[in-house]
């Protein structure tokens, strides 16, 4: 993961993103916490992995970078635990470890008898599990049980103090001058509890001068837990604004490009990557474009969009298929991951045109060819699925040209596609 930055793989031209990230994190002293916000599915994760490496490697930056899966980590109850082993993990040799094994030692005072196994476990080698060292801290963390932690670190002015130390060891590790930067991925799939006392954690004992955090969040989720975990009522984004210095969402745009979505991008090259059909890929790009600027889609769903087209039964015959079964076919494969209800309801016969226009984004200017606004596409998508549904067009001329679109079969059309591409699916 540190061994290799954006390089080829940034398809999304998010490196500029992480460019203006190294450069705050390396111009500022004081602690700061930046949430990277986006949606689930969004790529927050690959673009934090990828960073990481990319700030020595391609940004030139001189801060050492960690990265901690909180997911991954919040079955420990005491969140230091996992952030000082994670942390151990990226430090060179020398006074650095040194200093690390002071805030090892506030950490094994302040956690609880379970998590002060961990913290011991953490700071043994993955070598040396199996020994004397794991039966030790077992045994250790068994009397720990029994006989409770000391009582002063329970105390407010003990755990004071405590935070105080902590903090002391963490200024000796950057005051070299280079900065400590723990990117905490994956916090809004943690416990409600455990991914609040992350931020607790991070407020109280890391607010040391050069060490920074970079938050991989869904925003809204996050305030979500807030709400959870302290009652409906609370005004949550402010009580988050107590642990976030600033935040940022990656763009869903391609460079300065508002026309180019980062989604529809994905989908054409990640498409033409695994071989799906030229033909497919258009159809499903013109559509795509359309649905973006209505129905959230997210980097994810196009993956699964990408599976579904992949596994279409009958893919190979799809370019020879009739213009209006290619339009419906995608669109299909497009309400099954984005609206399974429009999916289910189209095999019903209960779908109804309006649903199509919300999907897409279908305005009456789009529709109507007097406006500037109108959009070609929009209207015969529009058209094809009027004529599947109602066998109906709305200029009574043009229905020729709606019936061969389907060979002239329109009553037959949803058995037909269901029975040719998604009875197994």
């Amino acid at each position: 993961m540190y061994k290799e930055g954006f390089g080829d793989s940034d398809l999304l031209n998010r490196t500029s993103v992480g460019q203006r990230i190294s450069e705050l994190v390396e111009r500022i002293e004081d602690p700061m916490v930046l949430a990277v916000d986006g949606p689930w599915g969004s790529g927050k994760s690959f673009f934090l992995k990828r960073w990481v490496g990319a700030h020595t490697l391609e940004n030139g930056g001189t801060a050492t970078t960690v990265y901690f899966d909180a997911f991954a980590n919040d079955f420990f109850e005491e969140p230091l635990v996992g952030l000082t082993g994670a942390i151990g993990e990226r430090l060179p040799k020398g006074k650095p470890q040194r200093s690390l094994k002071k805030v090892k030692k506030v950490v094994y005072k302040v956690a609880g008898p379970v998590a002060r196994i961990g913290a011991a476990v953490a700071t043994a080698g993955a070598t040396e599990l199996a020994g004397p060292i794991l039966d030790a801290v077992i045994e250790a963390g068994g009397k720990e049980a029994q006989n409770a932690a000391e009582a002063f670190w329970k105390r407010e002015d003990g755990r004071r103090a405590a935070i105080q130390q902590f903090r002391s060891a963490l200024c000796e590790i950057t005051e070299d001058g280079k900065p400590l930067v723990i990117v905490v991925d994956e916090l809004d799939r943690c416990r409600p509890d455990y991914a609040l006392a992350v931020l607790e954690v991070i407020k109280h004992f890391f607010a040391a001068e050069r060490v920074h955090f970079v938050l991989g969040v869904n925003l809204d989720a996050l305030e979500d837990m807030v709400r959870i975990r302290y009652g409906a009522n609370i005004n949550a984004g402010d009580y988050l604004k107590r642990f976030i210095s600033l935040s940022l969402s990656l763009p869903n745009n391609l460079g300065g490009d508002l026309s180019a979505n980062a989604s529809v991008h994905y989908f054409q090259v990640t498409a033409r990557e695994m071989g799906i059909e030229p033909r497919l890929i258009d159809v499903a790009t013109d559509q795509l474009k359309m649905a973006v600027t209505a129905t959230p889609v997210s980097l994810r769903d196009i993956e699964k969009v990408l599976i579904r087209f992949a596994l279409l039964p009958r893919r190979k015959d799809f370019e020879r298929t009739y213009v209006g079964y290619q339009a419906l076919i995608v669109s299909l494969t497009l309400f099954q991951v984005l609206k399974p209800d429009l999916f289910r309801r189209a095999f019903r016969r209960s779908l109804k045109i309006g649903d199509i226009q919300t999907f897409f984004g279908m305005t009456q200017s789009t529709l109507d060819e007097n406006s500037e606004a109108y959009d070609r596409d929009a209207s015969f998508l529009r058209g094809l699925w009027q004529f599947a549904l109602t066998s109906t067009v709305d200029v009574e001329s043009e229905k020729p040209h709606f019936a061969r679109a389907f060979n002239g079969r329109v009553r037959a059309v949803f058995e037909t596609i269901e029975r040719d591409y998604f009875c197994s699916l």
